[in-house]
């Protein structure tokens, strides 16, 4: 079971990476952000992996890693937009879909059909998410639309869920990185690719608008001013620890038990963002979320498990 260790561990350190996001993203403009904590993320892993030595590496690891840093890039960009516009325990347990959408695109790639328990997790998690924006109707008092309302106005709602989606695709190609090197290189490398790709992005669009399109507006004179751009050295080794222990209890539990059962216990990390949301960051209606959460990962353990 030392994988179920493992994956718990990578649950925590999302949740931390998460609210740390959700913090930052007041002060720090979102691609540099993302580029210099990749950044931080891979020097902290250069000094084991010269270490412990670079791996024999297989044929599949180029192809995969270009796969993954796109889809990453994508996911993150999104990722980071939920955070800025939508509570933490309400946009962050939204990734309880990635496991539904593991079944969708293994019946659309494998034709692979859902099993009787399967459909059971799968109703699981919508009711959760239902359960979850009941009382977030914009403006509204609870009621059977709010949910809808939410699903279909919400940015930050509806780019978590478009993130789900994509984490149920890459997290195949990361465990085929992983195969074709180890835990610690394939961490390393993915991690130093994205941070150039956020790196290049940031100085790219650093001179006009481009930002805006993932940021709340009211904060775009912040953002915009390049002071904001050298945050301390401490503040992007912190969120790159965050990713450096997520990327190598995951990848090592990855070697251990299959994807499905190792995400589903990562999705854990729902239930610490509700909790962080409701007592660091005061959000309101957590009693609501976090009984939506937990239904939600109900439903995420049993199509892991059973389905």
């Amino acid at each position: 079971m030392l994988w179920f260790v493992l994956a718990l561990i990578g649950a925590i350190s999302q949740a931390i990476y998460s609210l740390s996001v959700k913090v930052l993203l007041n002060k720090i403009p979102p691609f540099f952000l993302a580029g210099y904590s990749f950044l931080a993320a891979n020097l902290i892993f250069m000094p084991l992996i010269l270490f412990a030595g670079i791996p024999p590496l297989g044929p599949g690891l180029f192809p995969a890693l270009a796969v993954t840093v796109i889809i990453n890039t994508v996911a993150t960009i999104l990722f980071y937009r939920a955070l800025s516009t939508t509570d933490l325990s309400l946009c962050v347990p939204i990734l309880a879909f990635t496991p539904v959408f593991l079944i969708l695109t293994s019946f659309v790639i494998l034709g692979e059909i859902p099993s009787p328990a399967g459909a059971t997790g799968i109703f699981l998690v919508a009711a959760g998410a239902f359960l979850l924006t009941y009382q977030s109707g914009i403006g509204q008092s609870a009621s059977i639309r709010a949910p809808f309302h939410s699903f279909l106005y919400n940015p930050g709602v509806r780019s978590m869920l478009i993130v789900a989606f994509l984490y149920s695709v890459s997290v195949n190609y990361d465990k085929e990185v992983v195969m074709n090197s180890s835990p610690l290189f394939g961490s390393a490398i993915t991690l130093f690719l994205l941070a150039i790709v956020f790196l290049l992005i940031a100085r790219l669009t650093r001179t006009n608008n481009t930002i805006a399109a993932i940021d709340p507006p009211q904060h775009d004179a912040v953002r915009s001013d390049p002071q904001f751009t050298r945050s301390p050295f401490f503040t992007y080794g912190a969120v790159g620890m965050m990713l450096v222990v997520e990327g190598i209890s995951i990848n090592t539990a990855y070697t251990m038990a299959i994807v499905p059962y190792v995400i589903t216990v990562k999705r854990l990390s729902l239930f610490f963002s509700v909790l962080f949301g409701g007592f660091v960051l005061h959000e309101q209606q957590i009693r609501g979320r976090m009984f939506g959460a937990v239904v939600m990962i109900l439903g995420a353990v049993v199509i892991g498990l059973w389905g």
